[in-house]
């Protein structure tokens, strides 16, 4: 899609200093999605998905008005975009709709609308920050955007296995994560696949440095996205014990039954 937004106003390119947080009042679903993600960590797995499904905007470069084959699309078969330059790394500027999009820009100006999942496709390697001024919006790192593409966000970092024959240091957290408890409750929510969820304070001398908190998940299936997005949501959350893993539980017993037999879950499912 190739348009021209008539955003006529001031000159150039507005930035932070000049037009300060942007009121945002959201106006599709990408939009309520990224407001509702910012607010709530249990949210942010949420938002991934609904972002890749959207469509986003882009300014394209050059002067308003150019007759660009393609729709923004060079000879060679390249996007022909505003991008800025920070520390050596293009950052293309995205936006989550049109009018977020006339609110930044102040001339006459090409832009290009497409699905994010393509946009990021033919934009790979690039980063990318979503609505600049405006009161929300977020930084997509190169490597994160790789991993929407090839799909791995969705799939846990690191595999923990509990061994019954490992001798490891297990109990309750003096520090209890509160914030962290919460906002899984709430993501875990979204998810019918998790039936419960506990935690602990949990040292391994064979593998950790010190104690740090771990989470056990009884699951019906999908483990790897459940236990991806619970990493998510972990990520920005701050806990007293970091970092945060993961276990699923697999009735193999082992760690396992320290939480079956001395744990309330903090998490369960009402059939």
């Amino acid at each position: 899609m190739d348009e021209r937004a008539d955003v006529s106003g001031c000159d150039g390119i507005a930035g932070d200093s000049e037009i300060g947080l942007m009121t945002f009042e959201p106006i599709n679903d990408l939009e309520r999605s990224l407001v509702q993600a910012t607010k709530d960590p249990a949210h942010r797995p949420g938002f991934y998905r609904d972002f890749v499904d959207a469509e986003i905007f882009a300014v394209q470069h050059g002067p308003a008005g150019a007759d660009i084959e393609g729709g923004g699309v060079n000879e060679a078969g390249i996007l022909q975009l505003m991008t800025w330059d920070k520390d050596g790394q293009t950052i293309i500027p995205i936006f989550s709709s049109l009018p977020r999009l006339q609110g930044f820009i102040k001339e006459e100006a090409n832009y290009i609308g497409m699905k994010a999942e393509d946009f990021l496709g033919m934009t790979r390697g690039a980063a990318l920050i979503l609505n600049p001024g405006s009161a929300y919006g977020k930084e997509f790192t190169a490597k994160e955007i790789a991993s929407i593409l090839d799909g791995s966000i969705w799939k846990p970092n690191v595999d923990y296995v509990a061994m019954k024959d490992t001798k490891v240091l297990i109990a309750q957290p003096a520090n209890y994560p509160h914030a962290l408890v919460s906002a899984l409750r709430r993501y875990f929510q979204t998810m019918p696949q998790v039936r419960r969820a506990y935690l602990a304070h949990f040292f391994n001398p064979q593998r950790d440095e010190k104690a740090h908190s771990l989470v056990a998940i009884e699951v019906s299936g999908d483990w790897d996205r459940v236990a991806a997005g619970a990493g998510i949501v972990a990520r920005d959350v701050e806990v007293h014990d970091p970092p945060v893993d993961f276990m699923e539980m697999s009735g193999k017993g082992g760690v396992e039954d320290y939480f079956r037999r001395e744990v309330t879950p903090f998490f369960e499912k009402i059939s």
